[in-house]
């Protein structure tokens, strides 16, 4: 191991400043090392460290062994005791060192003429006798297997706050999982289900007649809309009261259903596909409540809904003036221009398009739609 002087150097300028908890945690490191066995701490993949202080030493034990929280080497008790533990993974010996109080008394005894009480720990604690410093007890440590460097263990969800819980830190309490902030009742949050509720997703509909290439302005508005850090959902409407035909014949999940299974999901580690029948038709908005992590839902049919709309128009088969009236109607679509008051795109003119719908529906909060005349910036033509 390097010596007192060139490890104290090298961890105050890690730390930012040299101080008296620094030389501390420099001598703590080394007896540390010392006592189980490793000569040469750093890039040794056979220590762990459990420190009981978030002060200068700290650093300064991070510092000489190269233990740190990312490796999970360095565990961090918040006991606020100036004290490490020092364990030997391969030999299982291991170490407690807890600097003592009293040691600041004893600071006249080893140096004199400094000009303050910090200048007097720092040169006093570079030069004490080790017992003088420390309580040095040897310890019996069972690390837990999910405190272990490597692990990848399972992760679970918190009931409450919907986020993912690693290294069986979850809690449980009357069968359900909580994290550890959670269960103390620590988070000033909402619920998983208020937040749900408060993020629902805006709804936009994409209407037009038969073949008039709602699916394809909707295929072109996805990329277009995720590459700005949307997430969007879509739904199709199914007019056909025939079963849908979104299931191959003879696959485990076809058999579930064919064999009476009213729901039924397929699960991969990356999707998840559901399959449910219903005695009569599903309303949009229950669809729409069922849907997570999304920002934006386009939805392809659905006219009869109160909802803001794109509607996507063949060509002059109907006064254009007409469309001002739909107070749901955000933009026109077509391939002609109509000369009206509602904002109308070409159909490849997809970049203006999302412009409009990021500004009238993602960037504010406001469910108000103002129309501009024909010829303001989101009218190309």
């Amino acid at each position: 191991m390097r010596p007192l002087q060139e490890l104290v150097e090298y961890s105050s300028s890690l730390h930012g400043h040299l101080c008296a908890g620094q030389i501390l945690g420099v001598r703590m490191a080394m007896v540390g090392c010392r006592e189980i066995d490793i000569e040469e701490p750093r890039g040794c993949k056979k220590l762990i460290v459990y420190v009981e202080i978030d002060r200068c030493a700290t650093d300064a034990i991070q510092a000489v062994t190269g233990c740190s929280l990312g490796k999970r080497t360095l565990k961090f008790l918040d006991y606020g005791k100036m004290a490490a533990t020092f364990i030997n993974l391969q030999t299982g010996k291991a170490i407690r060192i807890v600097a003592k109080d009293e040691s600041r008394s004893q600071i006249p005894a080893y140096v004199n003429g400094c000009s303050n009480q910090h200048e007097a720990e720092k040169s006093a604690y570079l030069i004490m006798p080790e017992e003088v410093l420390f309580d040095i007890q040897p310890a019996k440590i069972q690390i837990p297997a999910e405190d272990m460097p490597g692990l990848r263990g399972e992760r679970s969800v918190c009931t409450q706050c919907g986020e993912g819980i690693n290294f069986r830190r979850e809690v449980q309490i009357n069968g359900q999982i909580f994290c550890i902030p959670c269960a103390r009742g620590s988070y000033p949050t909402q619920s998983r289900k208020q937040r749900l509720a408060a993020s629902h997703p805006k709804v936009l509909l994409v209407v037009g007649g038969k073949k008039s290439g709602k699916t394809t302005l909707i295929e072109k508005l996805i990329p277009e809309l995720c590459g700005r850090g949307y997430r969007i959902g879509t739904v199709k409407h199914h007019h056909s009261s025939s079963p849908l035909d979104v299931d191959r014949a003879g696959k485990d999940s076809w058999r579930h259903r064919k064999a009476g299974a009213r729901f039924v999901a397929l699960v991969s580690p990356t999707e998840v596909a559901t399959f449910q029948n219903t005695d009569e038709a599903t309303p949009l908005e229950e669809v729409i409540g069922s849907l997570r992590d999304v920002d934006l839902v386009l939805v392809e049919g659905f006219r009869a809904e109160s909802k803001p709309r794109i509607q996507i128009r063949g060509g002059l088969t109907q006064n254009a003036s007409s469309y001002a009236k739909d107070k749901y109607l955000l933009a026109l679509v077509s391939p002609e221009n109509p000369n009206g008051e509602v904002p109308c795109f070409r159909p490849d003119e997809i970049r203006p398009l999302a412009d409009l719908i990021e500004e009238r529906m993602l960037s504010g909060s406001s469910s108000t739609l103002t129309f501009h005349p024909i010829n303001d910036k989101h009218s190309p033509r």
